[in-house]
């Protein structure tokens, strides 16, 4: 196997690692990607707070269907409440929500057998980013710290997955 590619720059005493979906040519389903967002969310899982999903309700449905859909966002904590239209030309074409990061919408996230269910998520630590992705072009770690860069890179080791890091100013 190559190495994956990831790029990195340094924000501060955090570092981003942003692994392109492009770059890298893999299905957004392939273990090594899963080994990725896997890695990402070891590496950050004290620091998670909260999730803001984007979707757009036709690919969703498209992806899992309706009934599978409305069951995952509910689940993943969308509401009436806390859900906004996202429009262009007074058509909606996304919908979003912000909900907390419980323990079972974690796991959610840990055990995606595609990255790309959904198509554009935050996990954060309160307002902060953390984990990325955006619809099927990248997935973002931001580490906050040197233990969370390191056990990033050491979760990568662990699941034998080679990888070359790439900085970008």
């Amino acid at each position: 196997m190559n190495a994956i590619i990831l790029y990195t720059r340094q924000q501060g005493d955090a570092t981003s690692f942003e692994f392109n979906v492009f770059d890298n040519q893999f299905a957004t389903e392939n273990l090594a990607v899963r080994k990725v967002l896997m890695a990402m969310l070891q590496s950050v899982r004290h620091t998670l707070t909260e999730l803001v999903i984007e979707y757009n309700d036709s690919m969703l449905v498209e992806k899992i269907g309706a009934k599978r859909a409305g069951e995952l966002l509910r689940f993943l904590g969308a509401t009436k409440e806390n859900s906004q239209e996202n429009r262009s030309n007074d058509v909606v074409v996304s919908r979003s929500f912000r909900a907390k990061l419980t323990d079972e919408r974690y796991d959610y996230f840990y055990n995606l057998t595609d990255i790309a269910q959904l198509s554009h998520y935050r996990l954060k630590a309160g307002d902060e980013d953390r984990i990325v992705f955006y619809f099927t072009r990248y997935l973002q770690l931001i580490a906050p710290d040197q233990k969370s860069h390191d056990a990033f890179l050491n979760g990568l080791h662990s699941f034998s997955l080679p990888y070359k890091l790439v900085p970008i100013t």
